[in-house]
């Protein structure tokens, strides 16, 4: 069973409908505060918190209430925007009110694990093949999570139809992109219906990190389901503004390549992603003599990097691609860099272009309805339909990088997102909301 499959023992809860004995009190959304957001703070590894199974409750006099523990559950800890945005919040969480764990679907390591540990939070091994089920319920009886929060599409379906079985009375479903893998054939579209019943009889919540990945993985008319919430990606300032501040550094000491024009592609190896539309549009920008380079960024996959190699080679570009692998510091490889490409098939809100717009870098991505929907918010951003030619996407690459920005602009560019909803205390008030 893939990440996205339906086929797991839950047969005997889809009669038991959507709210069952004793969840009533919790199938609808919290509301939202509309106070100041909850002080951001960062906190040492949890090593003394509390793991009783004892549920969160009023407790007796001078007993203090344990931390509502949150299992999510993700397809694997790499270096991508959702994970990285999920590690972020496990820095800033109060380990007095929460404690948050991490179960993978694929089953990998990722490169992430290691950091985690060493901030007190655990990640569990749970591949969704044919014994998922089966392992999953014992994980849970395991861990014995107050909220269970799913971001594997429309497969968190069978997660929160098995975290009903388990009993856990606040269940997550979290959409982080436009469409799953499930593709169009007879058996993905059946996959897809069963996901999305399982979905609307046990999730509690339904939250999504756009409106485009809302409509895409849920419904068109999803603001009539009182449990739906669009909660939009945040970004942390702080590296931002240390990433602008070496920039200036940099210029100062007359460390930049000014005549170089440096094209920036961050993606995990994926179809999705659609990498070697990168290098093609690089080709047709060299071809009009643009002295530019193109970095792909991210976890490398062998196959996929030797085709992308082969394509540079062809296309008469391959000196001028470098593969860097993942990189920690994002803001300082964005800031140093002229444009950003986006040119995947499908996103929800794409994180790595709040942080593009955080330090000035300009943006061109294709028409995707998450960039669309940052674009009608914050200056920067560009798109083309994926269906337009290399050629047009050069000349508007071209067009982009043909004056960079000041350390000035760059500075202003921070302070727009600071007062937008895309902050990173916004996004953890707004998601720790509705774990609450």
């Amino acid at each position: 069973m893939t990440a996205d499959a339906t086929s797991t023992p839950v047969s005997a809860l889809e009669a038991t409908g959507r709210t069952a004995p004793g969840d009533t009190h919790v199938d609808r959304r919290p509301q939202v505060p509309t106070g100041p957001a909850i002080e951001s703070r960062p906190v040492a590894p949890a090593a003394g918190v509390t793991t009783t199974a004892t549920r969160p409750g009023p407790g007796d006099a001078g007993r203090p209430r344990r931390p509502v523990r949150v299992l999510e559950v993700l397809g694997r800890m790499d270096r991508a925007g959702v994970e990285l945005r999920a590690v972020s919040l496990l820095r800033r969480l109060d380990p007095e009110e929460f404690r948050l764990d991490f179960a993978v679907t694929s089953g990998a390591p990722g490169s992430l694990d290691t950091e985690i540990r060493g901030l007190g939070s655990e990640v569990y091994y749970c591949r969704a093949d044919w014994r998922f089920g089966w392992r999953f319920l014992r994980l849970l009886r395991q861990v014995r999570p107050d909220v269970v929060h799913s971001a594997v599409a429309t497969f968190s379906g069978v997660v929160l139809a098995l975290a009903r079985l388990g009993g856990v009375r606040r269940r997550v479903a979290y959409f982080v992109s436009s469409a799953d893998r499930h593709g169009d054939s007879l058996r993905g579209r059946v996959q897809r219906a069963v996901g999305r019943l399982l979905l609307d009889r046990f999730a509690t919540d339904l939250v999504a990190v756009s409106e485009a990945a809302m409509r895409g993985l849920w419904r068109e008319d999803w603001r009539l389901d009182p449990r739906c919430r669009v909660v939009y990606n945040g970004v942390e300032l702080e590296p931002s503004g240390v990433a602008i501040a070496a920039r200036r550094r940099a210029e100062d000491l007359a460390e930049d390549e000014h005549d170089v024009v440096t094209l920036v592609h961050i993606a995990r190896p994926d179809p999705l992603k659609n990498r070697a539309r990168a290098i093609e549009i690089l080709a047709a920008l060299r071809a009009r003599s643009v002295h530019a380079r193109l970095r792909v960024v991210g976890r490398q996959d062998d196959a996929e990097t030797a085709r992308l190699s082969a394509l540079a080679d062809r296309l008469g570009v391959a000196e001028h691609v470098e593969f860097t692998g993942e990189v920690r510091e994002i803001p300082r490889l964005l800031v140093a860099s002229s444009l950003l490409l986006v040119t995947s098939l499908h996103e929800g809100m794409p994180t790595v272009v709040l942080e593009a717009l955080a330090v000035g870098t300009p943006v061109l991505s294709a028409d995707l309805p998450g960039v669309v929907e940052i674009g009608r918010l914050l200056p920067g951003v560009a798109t083309l339909p994926l269906a337009t030619s290399d050629a047009v996407w050069a000349d508007t690459a071209d067009m982009l990088t043909a004056v960079p920005p000041t350390i000035e602009q760059r500075r202003e560019a921070m302070r727009l997102l600071r007062r937008s909803p895309f902050t990173m205390d916004t996004w953890q008030r707004d998601i720790t909301a509705v774990w609450s």
